[in-house]
Protein backbone atom coordinates (compact mmCIF):
# COMPACT_ATOMS: atom_id res chain seq x y z
CA UNK A 1 0.00 0.00 0.00
CA UNK A 2 2.71 2.32 0.97
CA UNK A 3 4.59 1.23 -2.05
CA UNK A 4 1.66 1.84 -4.28
CA UNK A 5 1.12 5.16 -2.66
CA UNK A 6 4.80 6.16 -3.09
CA UNK A 7 4.69 5.04 -6.68
CA UNK A 8 1.53 6.92 -7.32
CA UNK A 9 2.90 10.04 -5.63
CA UNK A 10 6.08 9.83 -7.61
CA UNK A 11 4.16 9.31 -10.74
CA UNK A 12 2.05 12.35 -10.03
CA UNK A 13 5.14 14.54 -9.16
CA UNK A 14 7.14 13.85 -12.29
CA UNK A 15 4.83 15.69 -14.71
CA UNK A 16 4.78 18.66 -12.35
CA UNK A 17 8.54 18.56 -12.03
CA UNK A 18 8.95 18.29 -15.72
CA UNK A 19 6.51 21.08 -16.28
CA UNK A 20 8.16 23.22 -13.63
CA UNK A 21 11.57 22.51 -15.11
CA UNK A 22 10.39 23.63 -18.53
CA UNK A 23 8.92 26.73 -17.00
CA UNK A 24 12.17 27.52 -15.27
CA UNK A 25 14.04 26.85 -18.46
CA UNK A 26 11.74 29.15 -20.36
CA UNK A 27 12.03 31.78 -17.67
CA UNK A 28 15.79 31.54 -17.72
CA UNK A 29 15.73 32.01 -21.47
CA UNK A 30 13.49 35.02 -21.13
CA UNK A 31 15.75 36.42 -18.46
CA UNK A 32 18.78 35.93 -20.64
CA UNK A 33 16.96 37.58 -23.52
CA UNK A 34 15.95 40.42 -21.27
CA UNK A 35 19.52 40.73 -20.00
CA UNK A 36 20.91 40.74 -23.53
CA UNK A 37 18.22 43.21 -24.55
CA UNK A 38 19.09 45.46 -21.64
CA UNK A 39 22.78 45.16 -22.43
CA UNK A 40 22.08 45.90 -26.09
CA UNK A 41 19.89 48.86 -25.22
CA UNK A 42 22.51 50.08 -22.78
CA UNK A 43 25.26 49.65 -25.35
CA UNK A 44 23.14 51.44 -27.94
CA UNK A 45 22.59 54.24 -25.46
CA UNK A 46 26.31 54.42 -24.79
CA UNK A 47 27.06 54.34 -28.48
CA UNK A 48 24.51 57.06 -29.09
CA UNK A 49 25.96 59.12 -26.29
CA UNK A 50 29.48 58.49 -27.59
CA UNK A 51 28.41 59.41 -31.12
CA UNK A 52 26.76 62.53 -29.80
CA UNK A 53 29.91 63.41 -27.87
CA UNK A 54 32.12 62.68 -30.87
CA UNK A 55 29.84 64.71 -33.06
CA UNK A 56 30.03 67.60 -30.62
CA UNK A 57 33.81 67.29 -30.53
CA UNK A 58 33.91 67.21 -34.35
CA UNK A 59 31.74 70.30 -34.52
CA UNK A 60 34.04 72.00 -32.01
CA UNK A 61 37.13 71.06 -34.05
CA UNK A 62 35.48 72.23 -37.24
CA UNK A 63 34.53 75.49 -35.56
CA UNK A 64 38.11 75.95 -34.40
CA UNK A 65 39.36 75.19 -37.91
CA UNK A 66 37.00 77.75 -39.34
CA UNK A 67 38.14 80.26 -36.71
CA UNK A 68 41.78 79.58 -37.61
CA UNK A 69 41.00 79.94 -41.32
CA UNK A 70 39.19 83.19 -40.61
CA UNK A 71 42.08 84.49 -38.50
CA UNK A 72 44.57 83.44 -41.18
CA UNK A 73 42.51 85.17 -43.87
CA UNK A 74 42.30 88.30 -41.73
CA UNK A 75 46.04 88.17 -41.04
CA UNK A 76 46.80 87.76 -44.75
CA UNK A 77 44.48 90.62 -45.60
CA UNK A 78 46.16 92.85 -43.01
CA UNK A 79 49.58 91.79 -44.27
CA UNK A 80 48.63 92.58 -47.86
CA UNK A 81 47.25 95.97 -46.82
CA UNK A 82 50.45 96.73 -44.92
CA UNK A 83 52.58 95.55 -47.82
CA UNK A 84 50.64 97.91 -50.09
CA UNK A 85 51.16 100.79 -47.66
CA UNK A 86 54.81 99.88 -47.33
CA UNK A 87 55.21 99.87 -51.11
CA UNK A 88 53.60 103.31 -51.40
CA UNK A 89 55.67 104.69 -48.54
CA UNK A 90 59.03 103.29 -49.67
CA UNK A 91 58.47 104.32 -53.28
CA UNK A 92 57.61 107.85 -52.16
CA UNK A 93 60.61 107.96 -49.81
CA UNK A 94 62.84 106.73 -52.63
CA UNK A 95 61.66 109.54 -54.88
CA UNK A 96 62.33 112.08 -52.13
CA UNK A 97 65.85 110.68 -51.71
CA UNK A 98 66.42 111.13 -55.45
CA UNK A 99 65.15 114.72 -55.24
CA UNK A 100 67.53 115.45 -52.38
CA UNK A 101 70.37 113.88 -54.36
CA UNK A 102 69.54 116.10 -57.35
CA UNK A 103 69.31 119.17 -55.12
CA UNK A 104 72.73 118.42 -53.65
CA UNK A 105 74.11 118.07 -57.19
CA UNK A 106 72.66 121.46 -58.14
CA UNK A 107 74.08 122.99 -54.98
CA UNK A 108 77.54 121.73 -55.86
CA UNK A 109 77.21 123.17 -59.37
CA UNK A 110 75.95 126.48 -58.02
CA UNK A 111 78.76 126.67 -55.48
CA UNK A 112 81.30 125.96 -58.21
CA UNK A 113 79.80 128.68 -60.38
CA UNK A 114 79.83 131.04 -57.41
CA UNK A 115 83.54 130.33 -56.97
CA UNK A 116 84.24 131.13 -60.62
CA UNK A 117 82.23 134.35 -60.43
CA UNK A 118 83.93 135.40 -57.21
CA UNK A 119 87.34 134.85 -58.80
CA UNK A 120 86.24 136.89 -61.80
CA UNK A 121 84.94 139.60 -59.53
CA UNK A 122 88.21 139.79 -57.57
CA UNK A 123 90.17 140.00 -60.83
CA UNK A 124 88.06 142.88 -62.13
CA UNK A 125 88.08 144.62 -58.79
CA UNK A 126 91.88 144.61 -58.92
CA UNK A 127 91.75 145.90 -62.49
CA UNK A 128 89.38 148.63 -61.36
CA UNK A 129 91.70 149.67 -58.54
CA UNK A 130 94.58 149.79 -61.02
CA UNK A 131 92.57 151.96 -63.42
CA UNK A 132 91.48 154.20 -60.57
CA UNK A 133 95.07 154.62 -59.44
CA UNK A 134 96.17 155.46 -62.99
CA UNK A 135 93.33 157.95 -63.32
CA UNK A 136 94.19 159.52 -60.00
CA UNK A 137 97.83 159.81 -61.08
CA UNK A 138 96.78 161.47 -64.30
CA UNK A 139 94.54 163.93 -62.44
CA UNK A 140 97.32 164.65 -59.97
CA UNK A 141 99.80 165.24 -62.82
CA UNK A 142 97.37 167.55 -64.57
CA UNK A 143 96.84 169.44 -61.35
CA UNK A 144 100.61 169.75 -60.86
CA UNK A 145 100.94 171.26 -64.36
CA UNK A 146 98.18 173.65 -63.57
CA UNK A 147 94.45 173.61 -63.65
CA UNK A 148 94.47 176.13 -66.54
CA UNK A 149 96.94 174.05 -68.59
CA UNK A 150 94.27 173.09 -71.10
CA UNK A 151 93.31 176.76 -71.66
CA UNK A 152 96.98 177.76 -71.91
CA UNK A 153 97.49 175.26 -74.67
CA UNK A 154 94.56 176.68 -76.54
CA UNK A 155 95.93 180.27 -76.19
CA UNK A 156 99.50 179.29 -76.96
CA UNK A 157 100.88 180.84 -80.15
CA UNK A 158 102.88 177.73 -80.99
CA UNK A 159 102.16 175.57 -83.97
CA UNK A 160 98.43 174.88 -83.90
CA UNK A 161 98.97 171.50 -85.53
CA UNK A 162 101.24 170.41 -82.71
CA UNK A 163 98.85 171.76 -80.11
CA UNK A 164 95.96 169.90 -81.80
CA UNK A 165 97.84 166.63 -81.71
CA UNK A 166 98.63 167.05 -78.00
CA UNK A 167 95.05 167.92 -77.16
CA UNK A 168 93.76 165.02 -79.24
CA UNK A 169 96.16 162.70 -77.42
CA UNK A 170 94.92 163.94 -74.02
CA UNK A 171 91.31 163.52 -75.06
CA UNK A 172 91.82 160.06 -76.50
CA UNK A 173 93.77 158.93 -73.45
CA UNK A 174 91.10 160.19 -71.09
CA UNK A 175 88.28 158.69 -73.12
CA UNK A 176 89.98 155.29 -73.16
CA UNK A 177 90.37 155.40 -69.40
CA UNK A 178 86.78 156.43 -68.93
CA UNK A 179 85.55 153.61 -71.19
CA UNK A 180 87.67 151.05 -69.36
CA UNK A 181 86.44 152.26 -65.99
CA UNK A 182 82.83 152.22 -67.16
CA UNK A 183 83.31 148.77 -68.69
CA UNK A 184 84.78 147.35 -65.48
CA UNK A 185 82.04 148.99 -63.43
CA UNK A 186 79.36 147.51 -65.68
CA UNK A 187 80.91 144.06 -65.48
CA UNK A 188 81.15 144.24 -61.70
CA UNK A 189 77.54 145.34 -61.50
CA UNK A 190 76.53 142.41 -63.71
CA UNK A 191 78.58 140.00 -61.61
CA UNK A 192 77.10 141.41 -58.43
CA UNK A 193 73.62 140.95 -59.85
CA UNK A 194 74.42 137.36 -60.82
CA UNK A 195 75.85 136.71 -57.40
CA UNK A 196 72.68 138.05 -55.79
CA UNK A 197 70.56 135.86 -58.05
CA UNK A 198 72.64 132.78 -57.29
CA UNK A 199 72.48 133.52 -53.57
CA UNK A 200 68.70 133.72 -53.80
CA UNK A 201 68.58 130.47 -55.74
CA UNK A 202 70.92 128.90 -53.23
CA UNK A 203 68.69 129.97 -50.38
CA UNK A 204 65.65 128.55 -52.17
CA UNK A 205 67.46 125.27 -52.82
CA UNK A 206 68.61 125.04 -49.20
CA UNK A 207 65.06 125.59 -47.99
CA UNK A 208 63.78 123.00 -50.45
CA UNK A 209 66.41 120.57 -49.25
CA UNK A 210 65.45 121.17 -45.63
CA UNK A 211 61.80 120.62 -46.49
CA UNK A 212 62.63 117.41 -48.33
CA UNK A 213 64.74 116.17 -45.44
CA UNK A 214 61.93 116.98 -43.01
CA UNK A 215 59.50 115.03 -45.19
CA UNK A 216 61.95 112.16 -45.42
CA UNK A 217 62.28 112.06 -41.64
CA UNK A 218 58.52 112.17 -41.28
CA UNK A 219 58.07 109.34 -43.77
CA UNK A 220 60.84 107.38 -42.06
CA UNK A 221 59.06 107.63 -38.73
CA UNK A 222 55.80 106.62 -40.34
CA UNK A 223 57.47 103.67 -42.05
CA UNK A 224 59.01 102.54 -38.79
CA UNK A 225 55.56 102.51 -37.24
CA UNK A 226 54.18 100.44 -40.10
CA UNK A 227 57.17 98.12 -39.91
CA UNK A 228 56.40 97.61 -36.23
CA UNK A 229 52.83 96.66 -37.09
CA UNK A 230 54.04 94.45 -39.91
CA UNK A 231 56.48 92.77 -37.55
CA UNK A 232 53.66 92.03 -35.11
CA UNK A 233 51.56 90.55 -37.89
CA UNK A 234 54.44 88.42 -39.13
CA UNK A 235 54.93 87.18 -35.58
CA UNK A 236 51.25 86.27 -35.54
CA UNK A 237 51.67 84.46 -38.85
CA UNK A 238 54.62 82.61 -37.38
CA UNK A 239 52.52 81.49 -34.42
CA UNK A 240 49.98 80.14 -36.87
CA UNK A 241 52.70 78.47 -38.94
CA UNK A 242 52.30 80.74 -41.94
CA UNK A 243 55.79 82.20 -42.10
CA UNK A 244 57.02 79.34 -44.26
CA UNK A 245 54.04 79.75 -46.57
CA UNK A 246 54.79 83.47 -46.81
CA UNK A 247 58.40 82.77 -47.85
CA UNK A 248 57.27 80.06 -50.26
CA UNK A 249 54.75 82.46 -51.77
CA UNK A 250 57.40 85.13 -52.21
CA UNK A 251 59.76 82.60 -53.81
CA UNK A 252 57.04 81.45 -56.20
CA UNK A 253 56.13 85.02 -57.09
CA UNK A 254 59.79 85.78 -57.84
CA UNK A 255 60.01 82.68 -60.01
CA UNK A 256 56.84 83.63 -61.87
CA UNK A 257 58.14 87.17 -62.41
CA UNK A 258 61.45 85.95 -63.83
CA UNK A 259 59.72 83.47 -66.13
CA UNK A 260 57.42 86.21 -67.38
CA UNK A 261 60.33 88.60 -67.89
CA UNK A 262 62.37 85.92 -69.65
CA UNK A 263 59.56 85.15 -72.10
CA UNK A 264 59.05 88.84 -72.85
CA UNK A 265 62.78 89.41 -73.28
CA UNK A 266 63.12 86.50 -75.69
CA UNK A 267 60.31 87.88 -77.86
CA UNK A 268 61.81 91.38 -77.72
CA UNK A 269 65.33 90.26 -78.56
CA UNK A 270 64.14 88.49 -81.69
CA UNK A 271 63.86 91.85 -83.42
CA UNK A 272 66.68 93.73 -81.66
CA UNK A 273 70.31 94.22 -82.50
CA UNK A 274 72.82 94.06 -79.64
CA UNK A 275 73.78 97.61 -78.69
CA UNK A 276 76.88 96.85 -76.65
CA UNK A 277 78.66 94.46 -78.95
CA UNK A 278 82.02 95.16 -77.34
CA UNK A 279 80.86 93.86 -73.93
CA UNK A 280 82.07 90.26 -73.48
CA UNK A 281 79.51 87.52 -72.94
CA UNK A 282 78.42 87.11 -69.36
CA UNK A 283 79.41 83.46 -69.36
CA UNK A 284 83.06 84.46 -69.94
CA UNK A 285 83.09 86.74 -66.86
CA UNK A 286 82.85 84.04 -64.22
CA UNK A 287 85.12 84.96 -61.32
CA UNK A 288 85.91 88.39 -62.83
CA UNK A 289 82.90 90.49 -61.78
CA UNK A 290 82.97 93.22 -59.15
CA UNK A 291 80.40 93.08 -56.37
CA UNK A 292 77.58 95.64 -56.70
CA UNK A 293 78.70 97.27 -53.42
CA UNK A 294 81.60 96.80 -51.04
CA UNK A 295 80.67 95.19 -47.75
CA UNK A 296 80.40 92.01 -45.71
CA UNK A 297 77.87 89.31 -46.53
CA UNK A 298 74.97 89.13 -44.09
CA UNK A 299 73.75 85.90 -45.68
CA UNK A 300 75.43 83.45 -48.00
CA UNK A 301 74.08 81.59 -50.98
CA UNK A 302 72.45 78.28 -50.04
CA UNK A 303 72.34 78.97 -46.29
CA UNK A 304 69.13 78.16 -44.43
CA UNK A 305 66.49 80.80 -43.97
CA UNK A 306 64.54 81.25 -40.78
CA UNK A 307 62.70 78.02 -40.10
CA UNK A 308 65.32 75.94 -41.90
CA UNK A 309 63.10 74.65 -44.72
CA UNK A 310 64.08 77.20 -47.37
CA UNK A 311 67.49 78.37 -48.59
CA UNK A 312 68.82 81.75 -49.66
CA UNK A 313 68.94 81.98 -53.45
CA UNK A 314 71.16 85.08 -53.32
CA UNK A 315 73.24 87.05 -50.83
CA UNK A 316 72.62 90.12 -48.67
CA UNK A 317 75.54 92.57 -48.65
CA UNK A 318 76.07 95.05 -45.81
CA UNK A 319 75.73 98.64 -47.09
CA UNK A 320 74.68 101.93 -45.57
CA UNK A 321 71.58 103.72 -46.82
CA UNK A 322 72.33 105.84 -49.88
CA UNK A 323 75.47 103.96 -50.98
CA UNK A 324 75.65 103.68 -54.77
CA UNK A 325 74.84 100.26 -56.24
CA UNK A 326 76.68 99.30 -59.45
CA UNK A 327 75.72 96.89 -62.23
CA UNK A 328 78.05 93.89 -62.27
CA UNK A 329 77.94 93.80 -66.07
CA UNK A 330 76.28 95.44 -69.06
CA UNK A 331 72.79 94.69 -70.24
CA UNK A 332 69.21 95.95 -70.31
CA UNK A 333 66.95 96.75 -67.37
CA UNK A 334 63.87 94.52 -67.64
CA UNK A 335 62.32 95.33 -64.24
CA UNK A 336 62.54 98.46 -62.10
CA UNK A 337 59.83 98.69 -59.45
CA UNK A 338 58.81 97.69 -55.94
CA UNK A 339 58.42 93.94 -55.33
CA UNK A 340 57.05 92.06 -52.32
CA UNK A 341 59.70 91.44 -49.61
CA UNK A 342 62.50 92.54 -51.98
CA UNK A 343 61.48 96.20 -51.91
CA UNK A 344 62.69 98.48 -54.68
CA UNK A 345 64.08 95.92 -57.10
CA UNK A 346 66.00 96.26 -60.36
CA UNK A 347 66.68 93.32 -62.70
CA UNK A 348 69.20 93.42 -65.56
CA UNK A 349 69.21 90.99 -68.46
CA UNK A 350 72.80 90.24 -69.57
CA UNK A 351 71.94 87.94 -72.46
CA UNK A 352 72.53 84.20 -72.92
CA UNK A 353 69.95 83.48 -70.19
CA UNK A 354 71.78 85.39 -67.43
CA UNK A 355 70.13 87.94 -65.15
CA UNK A 356 71.23 89.85 -62.05
CA UNK A 357 68.84 91.08 -59.34
CA UNK A 358 69.41 93.96 -56.90
CA UNK A 359 66.89 94.39 -54.07
CA UNK A 360 66.31 96.29 -50.78
CA UNK A 361 67.21 99.58 -52.53
CA UNK A 362 66.35 103.02 -51.20
CA UNK A 363 65.98 104.48 -54.71
CA UNK A 364 66.16 103.25 -58.30
CA UNK A 365 68.20 105.34 -60.75
CA UNK A 366 67.29 103.41 -63.89
CA UNK A 367 63.96 102.55 -65.46
CA UNK A 368 62.74 99.55 -67.41
CA UNK A 369 64.21 99.49 -70.92
CA UNK A 370 67.43 101.36 -70.08
CA UNK A 371 70.70 99.94 -71.35
CA UNK A 372 73.42 99.67 -68.72
CA UNK A 373 77.22 99.71 -68.99
CA UNK A 374 79.38 97.55 -66.69
CA UNK A 375 79.88 99.25 -63.35
CA UNK A 376 77.22 101.90 -64.01
CA UNK A 377 75.30 103.25 -60.99
CA UNK A 378 71.78 101.80 -61.04
CA UNK A 379 70.40 102.33 -57.51
CA UNK A 380 71.04 103.50 -53.95
CA UNK A 381 71.25 100.93 -51.15
CA UNK A 382 68.52 100.89 -48.53
CA UNK A 383 66.17 98.77 -46.42
CA UNK A 384 63.02 98.66 -48.55
CA UNK A 385 60.76 95.63 -48.54
CA UNK A 386 60.29 95.88 -44.77
CA UNK A 387 63.90 95.00 -43.94
CA UNK A 388 65.21 95.74 -40.47
CA UNK A 389 68.68 96.79 -41.61
CA UNK A 390 70.17 98.45 -44.66
CA UNK A 391 71.88 96.42 -47.35
CA UNK A 392 71.66 95.09 -50.91
CA UNK A 393 70.06 91.79 -51.90
CA UNK A 394 71.96 90.37 -54.88
CA UNK A 395 71.18 87.38 -57.10
CA UNK A 396 72.55 85.94 -60.32
CA UNK A 397 70.34 83.57 -62.31
CA UNK A 398 70.98 81.40 -65.33
CA UNK A 399 67.85 80.44 -67.24
CA UNK A 400 65.85 81.18 -64.11
CA UNK A 401 67.95 79.01 -61.80
CA UNK A 402 69.91 80.81 -59.04
CA UNK A 403 73.71 80.44 -59.08
CA UNK A 404 76.23 81.29 -56.37
CA UNK A 405 77.33 84.95 -56.80
CA UNK A 406 80.57 84.22 -54.91
CA UNK A 407 81.70 82.07 -57.86
CA UNK A 408 81.14 84.96 -60.27
CA UNK A 409 82.43 87.94 -58.29
CA UNK A 410 86.00 88.60 -57.19
CA UNK A 411 86.81 87.72 -53.58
Amino acid sequence: MNTIMRFGATTRFRPWLFTHHNYLHRCSGLILILVFLLIFLASQTLVAEDLEEKSAQLDSVQNRIEDVKTNIAKARLKTNILQSKLKKNETYAGNIALNIREIEKQLRQRNKRMGVLNTKKIFHEKALVKQKNALALQIRSAYMVGKNDYIKLLLNQEDPTKIGRVLAYYDYHNQVRVRKINSVKSEIEAITQLENNINRENDALQKLKQNQLAKNIEIGESRKERERILSNLLNELEKQGLELQELQQQGQETKNLLEKLSEGQIRENQGNVAIFEYIPSFNSLKGKLDWPVEGKLFTRFGSRKQGGKLKWQGVVIDAETGVEVHAVSGGQVIFSDWFRNLGLLIIIDHGDGYMSLYGYNQSLLKKTGDWILPGEIIALAGDSGGQLRSGVYFEIRNNGAPVNPAKWCRN
